[in-house]
Parts: C-alpha cells; sequence; structure tokens
C-alpha cells in the first residue's frame, strides 16, 4: 500500500468536508401559506460563500415536492435573491403557486 504524504491527506480531508457541505448547504424556513392559494418559502445558505441562485434552485425543489404531494404541479413562481455580505450569508424568497 502506497503512503500518503500530509499534503494529499489535507487535500483529501478538505475534499471530504467540502463534499459533506455540499448537501446541507441551503436552510428552509418551510412552506408558509399567504393566502388566495399562494404560498412562500426562505431560504439562506449555510456555508457561507454560497450564491443566491443555489438557494433558490433549492427552494424551487422543495416548492415542487410540496405540490407533488398535493397532486398539482409548481406555478407561478415569483423569486428574489440576496448575495453573501460581509455579515450575511446568501438569502432567496420564493413565492408560488400549486395547480
Amino acid at each position: 500500500m502506497p503512503k500518503v504524504n500530509r499534503i494529499e491527506m489535507k487535500k483529501l480531508i478538505i475534499a471530504a468536508f467540502v463534499t459533506a457541505l455540499s448537501g446541507c448547504s441551503t436552510s428552509s424556513s418551510g412552506v408558509a401559506p399567504l393566502g388566495d392559494g399562494r404560498y412562500m418559502l426562505h431560504g439562506s445558505d449555510l456555508t457561507g460563500w454560497g450564491a443566491p441562485n443555489e438557494v433558490k434552485a433549492a427552494l424551487l425543489k422543495e416548492a415542487g415536492e410540496y405540490c407533488a404531494k398535493q397532486g398539482k404541479s409548481l406555478t407561478q413562481v415569483v423569486h428574489m435573491g440576496n448575495e453573501a455580505g460581509l455579515f450575511t450569508t446568501a438569502s432567496a424568497d420564493v413565492t408560488f403557486r400549486c395547480k
């Protein structure tokens, strides 16, 4: 079995850490009814270096799953996103209907 030097080991550990974070990088508030058949989701990036588009994608997936559980399709989507700043993480809001 070949020996692994310290630099290679550090690279492996960093790669494993990044891979572990990528699966759970977005936190969602959960679906909130707004009335008139509209719903809203809010989400934030947990890693600190994500982009609002990544948060939006995760929220749209969650919204689609929510509608599918009702036997409906995701429709009329409106979304907004905020870039990460010095003391803030990237975030997004998605408003949608199920039809």
